[in-house]
């Protein structure tokens, strides 16, 4: 139930129950507070702005008093210089709020968090925390300076402690517990003893320790209670949310929000749930009631395996309640996983079982192989009767067998040391194909995938994945080659997406926080890398489902979910990864072997995640971090445009506004630092389908060219064609070899697929290149010119040959096409010029630009004669940096001529309509967007601005 509220930043809220179907609601935003009265009416809540006022200093907290029963209403505002103000509120009329006292305190540093303690004014609390790492304790009792008559009042400061080194961004305390919490920039959460006897002078505070488990600035906490325990929960700018016991024990650590900062915590005690909000405006909610549970929630130590000098060198799950382990005497054992008593699990060996070295154990289906040196065993389990019969056991190789995959029940690969691989076919292990491989020094095979009837996948130890086709003479041919494609340790898993009778999808994963999608052609059998996706994993095990995936972090085995991020956690020691999983319908158990014992854990996955969608809003799926740029891209007979966006989360997005909510298409991770700038070139329309070349720029002197596909049905396909590393081109001792990459544009050539692009470095150098689509891995340099200034952005203006450059000491530079003229320089702004939009109206040159100065400029630029021939300035309109405006134009009904207005928007997020011609300009709006980058207007004359987030707003 949106309200109107006034455009300041909401800080904070406090509920009032006035009676048993009504409540106050107080939010506070910067220097404004809000008073809205809730009705709740059938189940149905009904909002109504009573009242809103102002105050002379930032709000940092509010509290409602519950002292009388009447029509007024008391609460007290506190500002960020420790002022209190308490007021008086007549709901029943429209009178102002009427000032009972204002209260200050002896200290008046710059607060960032304060905490109020009490039932009564008198006997009010206040503790914060200011930017030098102090803690400050003062209360409302006894006054030391106040004149008769008067409602101001000073109180002495109580206490002034050192608590951290930097800003404390956080508080909390319960008496009961004699806890009190602080977190702040040092990434520390401290632990205080606090203890009063009376009122808060006899108040006394003893540091306990200090807890280190965030990676950056620590912003939230709380401690809540679950029965008799007391818990500290943490949230964090690095994504996580740590839970902390009283003696400062981390019981969970567990990133949410995709990355995003973490910065309110709550606490419901009925649903033993933790939620959590975070910088993108997502609600999250985790179930801790298997965390409370202790014991239920540790892994499970089995018992030993056979005699006291042996242990499991390997195991894997044969179904969901029964594990296998191949000891290190060569003997394999089994065992039931009990699940009332799992601790009562005994080891039983299996009989007649061959004695020789093993160096594989695999399962599939019932199905268990061993291998060792040139031989092969197969045993088939029997759940009923809880018996392994021997169905082969034999010579099939040359050397040592390091590799058994099961490509179906009735086919599999073997691969050996000296590359020796076979394709075996039934129970009988006949050799149905053989199968060339790379003469490396460790040239098995890590992973496979039995495409179709013809075409298989393989991984070999190098990182290599090689496609082979079945020739006329049944053996597999190799076609086509990606080296060093996952790393040396070589892919761990391919999953197959979708297959037709034309090509299939694969996705892959190794020794890195990559996920990597192949593309396989069956008609020219080759064998592309589309694109890459990042995850927050060390390296990548398994994918279960399109939503999970398994891996390890450091060392921990690690459960993440597309939907719901890191799921699961179980840590499982470093070095040592014997390990297997079984997953259920709701379940995953993992085993796995520390210190030459097996360990057992068990736990639901996305029962414990509290689904954050409510009435219906759906999850907010953009960046992460701030957005940079953005670009519309409107497909033939679409009303409404994808937006491709980019920014400093290193990601490029494709997003489709559907009623009012944003549907992520598709995810592009080629970039590995920041994006600043990216551009779209249409290659193709047809038949309701389009494609798109995109070229994205950003840190670490990285171009990215990538090709998006959107067909009939709105889907999005992206194929990652090349990444460039731009080397500086000339030495210099103030530029490194990886400059930020700062903005781009292109310029199309008659022949079709050749580009020119333009490249402005953050070192002042603009770079011409040709690149071909149909070569992408080569692009030409041509020439550079170097401006001395930080350049801020490019725009081509193809019909003048002309390329535009502003820089960030207000210079606008106009170059030919080959940049070995200036045509155009002129000073626009005393410093930066953060915006620039253009329209070109035959010879004449609209520029409209906003900066660093506060100011918006408007030039008209003669490009016959290269001639200024208007400019005016609009000052006053924004009172922070300009960083997004744009030029629309429309054609008068009645005749030719044509409408030129301007909107511009700034740090300051008011929204100005400036009409060009007659120069008159009016406030139509605001934003809600923090930090806005930038703005576009579509065809349908809509308004986008994003940064800290995306709005669009329909013009009038």
């Amino acid at each position: 139930m949106p309200v109107r509220l006034r455009e300041g930043k909401v800080r904070g809220f406090e509920w009032s129950s006035l009676n048993q179907s009504q409540r106050l609601l107080l939010l506070y935003s910067e220097n404004e507070y809000s008073l809205i009265i809730c009705t709740s009416i059938c189940d149905k809540d009904q909002f109504q702005l009573i009242y809103e006022g102002e105050t002379k200093d930032w709000i940092n907290a509010a509290m409602f008093f519950e002292e009388n029963a009447t029509d007024k209403t008391r609460f007290v505002l506190h500002t960020s210089h420790s002022a209190l103000l308490y007021l008086e509120f007549n709901i029943t009329s429209s009178e102002d709020c009427k000032v009972l006292e204002l209260a200050r305190c002896t200290d008046s540093s710059i607060l960032y968090y304060t905490r109020l303690h009490g039932n009564c004014y008198n006997k009010l609390a206040i503790i914060s925390g200011n930017a030098f790492g102090e803690l400050l304790l003062w209360q409302t009792q006894f006054p030391i300076e106040s004149e008769c008559n008067s409602i101001m009042k000073t109180y002495p400061l109580l206490l002034r402690l050192q608590a951290h080194n930097g800003v404390i961004h956080s508080i909390d305390f319960d008496l009961e517990s004699q806890l009190l919490v602080t977190t702040s920039d040092d990434r520390s959460v401290k632990f205080w003893n606090i203890k009063k006897s009376a009122d808060w002078t006899t108040a006394e505070l003893k540091p306990m320790y200090s807890c280190f488990g965030h990676g950056s600035r620590v912003m939230c906490v709380i401690i809540f209670k679950v029965g008799e325990q007391t818990f500290v929960a943490t949230g964090g700018e690095d994504s996580y949310v740590c839970i902390w016991s009283t003696a400062g024990e981390l019981l969970l650590k567990r990133r949410q929000h995709f990355g995003a900062p973490i910065w309110r915590l709550g606490f419901s005690e009925d649903a033993h749930t933790l939620y959590s909000t975070s910088s993108t405006g997502n609600l999250v909610g985790q179930n801790l009631k298997e965390i409370f549970n202790r014991d239920r929630n540790r892994p499970t130590m089995l018992s030993s395996v056979g005699d006291a000098n042996e242990f499991p060198r390997n195991i894997k799950f044969l179904n969901d309640d029964t594990i296998v382990g191949l000891s290190s005497s060569n003997r394999l054992y089994y065992t039931r996983i009990l699940p009332d008593s799992p601790n009562d699990n005994n080891w039983l060996l299996v009989n007649d079982f061959p004695s020789y070295k093993r160096t594989v154990l695999e399962v599939f289906d019932g199905l268990i192989a061993t291998c060792g040196h040139r031989r092969i065993t197969i045993h088939r389990y029997n759940a009923l009767t809880n018996k392994f019969e021997n169905l082969f056991d034999g010579i099939r190789m040359k050397g040592t067998i390091r590799s058994f995959q099961f490509l179906s029940r009735d086919q599999y690969l073997v691969s050996d040391n000296l590359g020796y691989c076979l394709l075996l076919k039934t129970h009988e292990l006949c050799i149905d194909s053989h199968i060339a491989l790379f003469n490396d020094r460790e040239p098995w095979i890590t992973a496979a995938l039995l495409v179709s009837e013809h075409y298989l996948l393989l991984g070999n130890r190098k990182g290599h994945v090689m496609l082979y086709h079945r020739s006329l003479g049944n053996d597999f041919v190799l076609k086509d080659t990606i080296k060093f494609l996952h790393g040396k340790m070589g892919a761990n898993f391919f999953k197959l997406m979708n297959v037709n009778k034309d090509y299939a999808n694969v996705m892959s994963g190794g020794h890195e926080a990559f996920l990597k999608y192949l593309h396989i052609g069956f008609t020219d059998c080759t064998l592309t890398v589309r694109q890459r996706e990042s995850v927050p994993l060390a390296w990548v095990e398994a994918a279960p489902s399109e939503d999970l995936v398994l891996g390890f972090n450091d060392n921990h085995i690690v459960a993440w979910s597309r939907q719901h991020d890191v799921l699961l956690q179980v840590e499982c020691g470093g070095g040592n990864r014997c390990w297997d999983y079984r997953l259920g319908s709701n379940l995953l158990s993992i085993a796995y072997v520390k210190q030459k014992r097996v360990l057992f854990h068990s736990s639901p996955l996305y029962s414990a995640v509290a689904v954050s969608r409510i009435k219906d809003i759906q999850n907010n799926t953009w960046h992460t971090r701030n957005c940079n740029t953005i670009r519309l891209l409107t497909p033939k007979s679409q009303a409404d445009p994808f937006i491709l966006s980019a920014g400093d989360d290193n990601i490029i997005k494709v997003t489709k506004i559907i009623n009012d909510s944003l549907f992520q298409c598709a995810e592009l991770h080629s970039h590995i630092s920041t994006v600043r700038c990216l551009q779209a070139h249409l290659c193709k329309s047809e038949n309701d389908s389009s494609s798109w070349l995109i070229f994205s720029v950003g840190g670490r002197s990285q171009l990215c060219i990538s090709q998006l596909n959107i067909d009939i049905s709105n889907k999005c396909y992206i194929t990652e064609l090349c990444t460039h590393t731009l080397q500086n081109l000339t030495p210099s001792k103030t530029s490194t070899i990886e400059a930020r990459l700062m903005a781009i544009d292109i310029a199309p050539h008659s022949t079709e697929g050749y580009f020119s692009i333009y490249v402005a470095g953050a070192d002042g150098k603009i770079s011409h290149y040709i690149w071909n689509c149909k070569n992408p891995s080569h692009l030409d340099f041509k020439t550079f010119v170097d401006i001395k200034r930080c350049p801020l952005t490019v725009q081509w203006i193809g019909n003048k040959g002309l390329l535009l450059i502003t820089t960030t000491n207000g210079e606008i530079y106009g170059f030919d096409q080959t940049l070995q003229t200036i045509c155009v320089q002129l000073q626009l702004h005393v410093t930066g010029v953060n915006t620039i939009d253009i329209y070109v109206e035959r010879h004449i040159l609209h520029i409209l630009s906003g900066g660093d100065d506060e100011n918006i400029k408007y030039t008209v630029l003669n490009l016959d004669s290269k001639r200024v021939e208007y400019k005016t300035e609009f000052l006053g309109l924004h009172n922070a940096q300009v960083n997004a405006l744009s030029i629309h134009c429309r054609t008068k009904e009645t005749n030719e001529e044509s409408e030129m207005f301007a909107y511009t928007c700034s740090i300051d997020r008011q929204i100005y309509r400036i009409n060009l011609k007659t120069r008159q300009y009016s406030r139509v709006g605001y934003t809600c967007i923090a930090d806005v980058k930038g703005m576009l207007i579509d065809e349908c004359q809509r308004m986008y601005f994003y940064g800290c987030g995306l709005q669009t707003i329909c013009r009038q």
